[in-house]
């Protein structure tokens, strides 16, 4: 085995191992992918995956022209706060809107979610938003990110090709892993567990958003203890 190659497959392991750390971390993106689980189906929260790695690889064509360096500034940062904890708010107040007032339903038929809307496009436009209305997602990429692309810059096109498969195994691993098991129970939950599920993860993710406006304008709100 070359050394190019056997380097590209080291990257590759720590990619992996390093975002798997951060796929299984609890964030606005679990939430959304365990909500679009019960209320679109595993095939649609699968397709969000679609969108995340789609954005990750703008991202790695953007670090070769100096992309990295813009996504370090405070500002871009603090916008990104704003408008995603504003993304977050929208989707986090339709579940739980749903929720409270008996609109929201297991069966797709009964009722329409305007914050996730149904079709292949909305699944892969959603897992993109999500994603990148997290700032600490940016912050991630903007460091630990780059630092592996960089990596894989040094080794060559195999070495990039080896970070960023890497690095998407790990998101797929998992949340595969979460929409299985999520898809399995969903016979089990009857309307009004149902409903307070969905409840509970609009709940969090107007917590999410209101914590990203927050850190935005300099009030810094402390993590749910779990």
């Amino acid at each position: 085995m070359s050394s190019q190659m056997s380097a590209a497959l080291t990257l590759a392991a720590q990619a992996f191992l390093v975002g798997l750390s951060g796929a299984m971390s609890p964030g606005s993106y679990l939430t959304v992918t365990i909500a679009r689980t019960l209320r679109k189906g595993p095939l649609s929260a699968a397709l969000m995956l679609v969108g995340h790695a789609i954005l990750e690889g703008v991202l790695l064509v953007g670090f070769a022209f100096g992309l990295q360096s813009f996504l370090k500034s405070p500002s871009v940062l603090t916008g990104l706060a704003v408008v995603g904890g504003a993304v977050l708010l929208w989707m986090g107040f339709g579940l739980l809107k749903g929720s409270v007032t008996g609109t929201i339903a297991a069966d797709l038929e009964v009722a329409e979610d305007t914050a996730m809307a149904s079709g292949h496009l909305a699944a892969i436009s959603q897992g993109a938003i999500v994603s990148i209305s997290n700032p600490w997602w940016t912050l991630w990429w903007a460091t630990i990110g780059v630092k592996l692309a960089m990596d894989g810059l040094s080794i060559g096109p195999a070495g990039i090709i080896a970070f960023f498969l890497g690095h998407q195994l790990a998101d797929v691993s998992w949340y595969l892993f979460v929409i299985t098991v999520v898809h399995r129970g969903r016979g089990m939950l009857r309307p009004r567990p149902y409903r307070i599920t969905m409840g509970v993860l609009g709940s969090f993710l107007l917590y999410m958003g209101v914590r990203f406006v927050g850190q935005a304008v300099g009030f810094e709100m402390p993590w749910l203890p779990f």
